[in-house]
């Protein structure tokens, strides 16, 4: 081989060698790597903040009523005008019905000092006054539906009822021979008193209320009880009159799905106004606080969404109530009248 020849073939095979070196180092860098790299992959979690937030649990205060509050003198015979309130030093009596509460130390009125409950809620509340008899009073003495008596009246009646005392569309409820009376009102909530807001305790988000100077009124409602008694009766010596006891209590406020609040023989029949709705059970509570489960077929029935009682179960039952149990799992209250 010539000299010229030799150096071709040597340049040639030198080129070869380098490139075939070259590519075997990429390929032995390549193969010998056996570790994985994290470079450009991440894992992550994910977590929930929660369903709807809620308004907090309902908490109503019930007034605190002071002893004596609901205590009456009954006056039928004008004792104390006649004798310039004597046994009474230094008293203000006001009113002609016969009846006087103490509304404030020393002073009396046919009324009794009102009591107030105040909804601090989001949500509605129904606030129910309940006025009963404790111990009956002489056989003598009957209960009236009204403060006015006609002028030939002379039974020896009283007149004794629970109300809101409004000026227009007064709700009143009197106390009868048979049963308690029972007023209910819905006092409104403020949502708008609420704000969004994040409990760390619990961890979990919910509405609270606003700082003072955010808050708008919250509203309440007041019931006092006033009273009347026949003057143009013959009251005698030593008669004993009722002791009563009136019970507050609230719960949160329910669209009811009947079509009426009360019952009687002569309106015996309650429309369900919700179509999927059914009775599960009906319960009557008499004003000593017992109860009976009524039997469906016996005492009502119910079909084609009308709630049907049996005339002499009602009557024999007028003053008491029905607790209603529904297929929704609420219990409604119904009056016997």
């Amino acid at each position: 081989m010539s000299k010229k020849n030799l150096k071709k073939f040597a340049a040639v095979t030198l080129a070869t060698s380098m490139a075939f070196g070259s590519t075997m180092m990429v390929f032995a860098e390549g193969e010998g790597d056996t570790t994985t790299s994290s470079a450009g992959v991440a894992e992550g979690t994910g977590s929930y903040e929660g369903g709807e937030m809620k308004y907090p649990t309902l908490q109503v205060t019930l007034p605190t009523i002071p002893a004596g509050t609901y205590d009456y003198i009954a006056d039928p015979n004008g004792l104390i005008k006649a004798t310039n309130n004597e046994k009474y030093t230094s008293a203000t009596f006001s009113g002609d019905t016969g009846i006087f509460f103490e509304t404030s130390e020393n002073t009396y009125s046919e009324k009794s000092a009102a009591q107030t409950v105040t909804n601090e809620n989001a949500q509605d509340i129904d606030v129910t006054v309940k006025l009963e008899q404790k111990t009956a009073g002489d056989a003598i003495v009957k209960y009236a539906e009204s403060a006015e008596f006609e002028s030939d009246d002379t039974e020896n009646k009283l007149y004794l009822a629970i109300t809101d005392d409004a000026t227009t569309n007064a709700k009143a409820a009197a106390l009868t021979s048979t049963g308690a009376a029972t007023i209910t009102t819905t006092v409104a909530g403020v949502p708008d008193n609420y704000e969004p807001g994040y409990n760390s305790t619990d961890d979990k988000y919910e509405y609270v209320k606003k700082g003072d100077a955010d808050l708008s009124d919250w509203n309440d409602c007041s019931f006092i009880l006033t009273g009347a008694v026949n003057t143009k009766a013959t009251w005698g010596d030593d008669v004993k009159f009722p002791e009563i006891k009136v019970t507050w209590s609230y719960k949160e406020h329910k669209d009811s799905v009947f079509s009426a609040s009360s019952v009687s023989a002569t309106a015996n029949t309650l429309t369900v106004t919700d179509a999927a709705v059914t009775i599960k059970k009906v319960t009557v509570v008499r004003t000593d606080g017992t109860q009976v489960v009524w039997t469906a077929g016996n005492q009502f029935t119910f079909a084609n969404g009308k709630l049907t009682f049996k005339t002499g179960a009602l009557g024999a039952n007028a003053g008491n109530s029905l607790n209603i149990e529904l297929s929704t799992g609420v219990t409604e209250t119904i009056a016997i009248q």
